[in-house]
């Protein structure tokens, strides 16, 4: 297992985790925030409120390691 981290770590870029964050983020709020806009006004979306708070955490990481990879790169070329 630790060589297929220390390979997808080596194979994706800091642009590419950022990249992945951003999706992440999105993924988890587009469909509540799209729920507030257009669904029923009394309505509970449990389900997608629980996606939220567990897919747009795991973006900010993704985004987190994506610009510590941009940063470690940028100091180590100086």
């Amino acid at each position: 297992m630790v060589d297929f981290e220390h390979r997808l770590v080596k194979r994706w870029s800091g642009g590419a985790f950022i990249k992945a964050g951003l999706a992440t983020m999105a993924a988890g709020f587009l469909p509540i925030g799209l729920y507030t806009l257009f669904g029923p006004a009394d309505g509970n979306p449990i389900g997608l409120g629980l996606l939220m708070v567990v897919l747009v955490p795991v973006g900010f990481l993704l985004a987190g390691v994506g610009v510590m990879r941009l940063l470690i790169a940028w100091l180590t070329r100086r």
